[in-house]
């Protein structure tokens, strides 16, 4: 009877130890995905859904992970943080996802963390990198991608060391709030290690379509290179007023001006603008990932690849990685505990490579600058990948 009960005893404590954690079955793996499917920024989303199911099918195709194969569940909040919440809410309490790789825009990561604690979520962050992301550090929340502060202080350093006239004047416009500070603190940072002429910062409320006055304060202050804080179409009228002023400007952007969709929207006005961004936009790299995704994405998908795809592809590998040093006994905590240590991973170009091996779990933070060229409609590569 003894012995009996002592094996009854050790298979009551064995038990929750030996249960899988949500999400993982002998075949599958799910990996959710909140994202921008609808409204006004949907090719955003569709963009980065893109990357996310290549690199699932790719692993899948060479036996999955450990013999599991991945599953991507997307959920789409239209760009509402409120809708984050409710979407992971459902990810979590319905479809019982692993891991998290989709994360949407800054506010809407922020409103589904205290879910990502509870739930003690392996989670990529690279849609929206933001230092109130990482800041302070969540155990299980990974982060990939730079700062606009460093995406700006590297486009505005190689102005001023290869493009820019000695007499320049440049100038700020962004909007004001949080992300329009991390501009900012770019801008003035370059400023102040090059000793530039800046006499003009001006700032617009977000949702501001009319820049008339705006640029008519730039163009009287001489302006000749512009930190532009604008976003897509906002971006987009900066430059269509500098050019009703007949502005001789070089234009340094957000890397939302990076895609397809904004270099449309921008090209117009006739400036041949910069970017500086952690994911590579057109090169070798870009061209074999493109020849991948063929095999496993629709030519209507093709058509979304962006600079988020790559973001997106890039996370979902670090994922991905870590899930597969885990072997068998597949687990959260284990999974949170290989990102931790995931250091040198090759994207193929794409990026720096992925090192979470950090105090922030932060990678991603190298930037390249990249130049548009409107008569080929490309992006051209200025530098490599770079710490600032």
């Amino acid at each position: 009877m003894k012995t009996i009960a002592s094996a009854v005893l050790g298979m009551l404590v064995a038990g929750p130890a030996l249960a899988a954690d949500p999400g993982v079955t002998d075949t599958t793996i799910k990996i959710g995905d909140v994202n921008i499917m609808t409204g006004p920024a949907a090719f955003v989303g569709r963009g980065f859904s893109v990357g996310s199911k290549v690199a699932a099918e790719e692993v899948n195709a060479a036996g999955g992970v450990n013999g599991r194969k991945i599953v991507v569940i997307t959920e789409d909040d239209g760009y509402v943080p409120a809708r984050s919440f409710q979407a992971l809410t459902k990810l979590l309490e319905v479809d019982q996802i692993f891991a998290l790789n989709g994360t949407s825009g800054t506010a809407n990561v922020l409103a589904m963390m205290p879910l990502i604690t509870e739930h003690k979520l392996p989670t990529v962050v690279s849609q929206a990198p933001a230092p109130v992301v990482y800041t302070p550090v969540r155990p299980t929340v990974f982060t990939f991608g730079a700062t606009y502060e460093n995406a700006f202080y590297a486009q505005l350093k190689y102005i001023h060391e290869k493009m820019a006239k000695p007499d320049a004047v440049y100038g700020l416009v962004r909007q004001d709030d949080d992300f329009g500070k991390d501009i900012e603190a770019g801008f003035d940072r370059a400023v102040k290690d090059f000793n530039l002429k800046a006499p003009v910062r001006i700032r617009f409320k977000k949702g501001t379509t009319n820049f008339s006055a705006e640029v008519a304060q730039m163009k009287q202050a001489g302006v000749t290179v512009l930190a532009n804080g604008g976003i897509f179409a906002g971006a987009a009228n900066i430059l269509s007023e500098a050019r009703k002023l007949d502005m001789p400007l070089i234009p340094a952007e957000v890397w939302s001006e990076g895609i397809p969709a904004s270099a449309a929207l921008l090209a117009p006005a006739g400036y041949d603008y910069l970017v500086g961004d952690y994911v590579s936009l057109n090169g070798p790299a870009n061209e074999k990932f493109r020849e991948l995704a063929k095999k496993y994405v629709s030519e209507d998908e093709l058509k979304n690849i962006s600079r988020y795809t790559y973001a997106s592809y890039i996370g979902m590998k670090a994922l991905i990685e870590a899930m597969r040093q885990c072997g068998k006994d597949l687990t959260r905590a284990c999974t949170v505990e290989k990102l931790r240590g995931l250091k040198g991973l090759d994207t193929g170009g794409l990026s720096a490579p992925v090192d979470f091996t950090n105090d922030k779990q932060l990678s991603g933070t190298a930037v390249g600058v990249y130049q548009y060229d409107i008569k080929s409609a490309t992006f051209k590569p200025l530098t490599g990948f770079v710490q600032y």
